[in-house]
């Protein structure tokens, strides 16, 4: 008897545990996904670098000086190139009536006063462009610390360069150029004997 309820006492438990197998289990209930904010948008900007560079009121004097200094140099060059011409006008004038002599040394001469021409304009062009170099790469430095300023003030995260007429900015609308802001920080911040003043951020 004893044995006879164990039994059933087993297989009413391999019943219970079966019928639990066969339930369908609980759904489970997925809390709603809170919104995701919409990423900040990229905010980029151009500036025309050399034309910044030239506007400023440093590189103003800067190339005046160099105006300056290479103006003698000039008008020797256009002086000779005077000459040279005037001997040319005096060469075909007198083509017809000249001995050949004369025509040769003629000839000679104008030939020397070109080669003249030419070194002194290869000479003075080199050492401007030298000097210009030299003063835009000074003047550039002083400008890149603006403009990182500027950009790290007002949140851009790309600052493009469009100096350049063939560089790889095909067109980029006016409202991001920062060019005329920079040129004026540039010009408070290196003021004589003015403070620099940071860049105040742009409005939205």
């Amino acid at each position: 008897m004893n044995n006879v309820l164990a039994i059933s006492a087993l297989f009413l438990g391999a019943a219970a545990v079966s019928c639990a197998q066969e339930q369908p289990p609980t759904p489970v209930v997925v809390a709603p996904s809170q919104s995701v904010p919409p990423p900040t948008p990229i905010k980029v900007a151009t500036i025309f670098g050399q034309n910044a560079i030239v506007s400023t009121q440093e590189g103003q004097k800067a190339s005046a000086a160099l105006t300056a200094k290479y103006a003698p140099k000039r008008d020797e060059f256009n002086r000779k190139q005077a000459g040279m011409q005037s001997l040319r006008d005096q060469l075909k004038k007198g083509q017809a009536t000249m001995s050949a002599d004369v025509r040769d040394r003629l000839n000679q001469t104008i030939d020397a006063k070109n080669r003249e021409l030419q070194r002194i304009g290869q000479d003075s062009q080199a050492a401007l462009e030298e000097e210009e170099g030299a003063m835009m790469q000074q003047l550039g430095e002083k400008l890149m610390e603006v403009v990182r300023d500027y950009a790290t003030r007002n949140g851009y995260a790309v600052v493009f360069d469009v100096s350049l007429p063939n560089g790889p900015i095909l067109w980029a609308s006016p409202s991001v150029d920062i060019t005329n802001d920079i040129v004026r920080l540039y010009d408070q911040a290196h003021a004589a004997g003015a403070t620099p003043k940071p860049a105040p951020p742009q409005k939205k």
